[in-house]
């Protein structure tokens, strides 16, 4: 009796969102479309599409008369998020599941030509993350599933325009298993090279290190940053033929794979061409040069309107949109992937030419020191 009345009556814990969760702005859906509590745990997060814009959804979910909710809509354009029913009390949006699932709705509606956008994709995979790391659900797809995937329903959403590989490529960059402080902090890199991770790296790892990597090649010109941000830190292909592309202009055999001899060439090639951003890691409270410059970074790019110095709110808000649009796991601080983000894409907007002379000048050095086999 005990268990059953703390399933169906709703702790304040599951009624706020912890702070690791995303933005979300709360609109209470009418108390006649979902029911008060749980009667099962939490294991499934469940997509939907809303065949209609987020105005009409989020009447619809105000209508006492609709007998239709769901916990959170992302909006297309922009990502945000609403929250209409709180995630321990059970929205109406899947029948059978209801009881052991959150539903998230995705504004799309092509009748007024409204498709879902990277925005909504980024930001929906930040919630699935966040709802996941806080019922310990794996974020995989026997437990992230479509409303068309559910025994017994007559729902075809999302349809097949709802893109999931790419969608799974970015919760797995997010996904909480790999992605607490204590593994964060283990971030393996090369001794005294801290922008350089240790070699070892193979086809199909997702790790922080194939992420570092990647945005290790996009800075000196070999991935393109926006495949990069949608890449869920994965070494696939793309990253295999950027490897062999950065091997090839080494001189090294174009193997494709991260092996120690690349990794010393990857330094190299980035100390010669050293980026113009901020060494050090920065946080919250910080105040030094190093946040000023940060924050020009950022200002340049659009991400903050005012340099102060000081490391606060602004800033954190800031660093957090940029990490959140480069596929990186959204702490608002400032670390090492996020510097090579940010250093790849400030090269980007200033269209320079690609770093040929940079690497034919290292490539020369690093023969004259003996390290390439001939």
């Amino acid at each position: 009796m005990v268990l059953a009345f703390a399933l169906v009556a709703p702790s304040p814990a599951l009624a706020a969102p912890p702070p690791y969760y995303p933005p979300v702005e709360y609109v209470p859906a009418s108390r006649a479309n979902y029911d008060v509590g749980r009667t099962a745990a939490i294991t499934t997060i469940v997509i939907h599409e809303t065949d209609g814009t987020w105005l009409s959804a989020t009447n619809w979910f105000q209508n006492r008369n609709s007998r239709v909710s769901a916990h959170y809509l992302v909006r297309a354009w922009d990502g945000g998020i609403m929250q209409f029913v709180a995630e321990g009390d059970t929205a109406y949006h899947a029948r059978a599941a209801n009881p052991w699932s959150i539903g998230i709705e995705h504004e799309y509606d092509p009748r007024h030509a409204i498709p879902h956008t990277i925005a909504q994709y980024r930001s929906s995979a930040l919630l699935v993350c966040a709802i996941a790391r806080r019922y310990g659900i794996p974020t995989d797809r026997a437990h992230i599933v479509g409303h068309n995937e559910l025994r017994g329903t007559d729902h075809s959403d999302p349809g097949p325009t709802w893109n999931w590989n790419y969608y799974m490529s970015l919760v797995n960059a997010c996904s909480w298993q790999r992605a607490q402080p204590v593994a964060r902090a283990a971030l393996r890199t090369v001794a005294n090279h801290g922008y350089v991770p240790s070699a070892g790296l193979e086809f199909d790892d997702i790790s922080d290190e194939v992420l570092l990597l990647q945005w290790d090649l996009a800075y000196l010109g070999f991935m393109d940053p926006e495949e990069v941000a949608g890449g869920g830190s994965h070494f696939g292909p793309l990253t295999e033929e950027a490897v062999a592309k950065f091997q090839q202009s080494m001189v090294l055999p174009p193997t494709g794979s991260y092996d120690e001899l690349t990794a010393s060439a990857l330094v190299q090639a980035l100390l010669a061409a050293p980026a113009d951003v901020p060494v050090t890691d920065l946080e919250m409270e910080a105040e030094s040069d190093d946040v000023a410059r940060l924050q020009t970074v950022l200002q340049e790019l659009g991400y903050m309107d005012r340099v102060t110095g000081y490391y606060g709110e602004m800033t954190s808000d800031a660093v957090t949109t940029f990490q959140q649009d480069s596929g990186i796991y959204a702490t608002g601080t400032y670390e090492v992937i996020t510097r090579m983000a940010l250093a790849a894409r400030m090269r980007a907007t200033v269209a320079r030419e690609p770093v040929v002379e940079e690497l034919e000048m290292t490539r020369v050095g690093f023969i004259a020191f003996g390290v390439l086999p001939y």
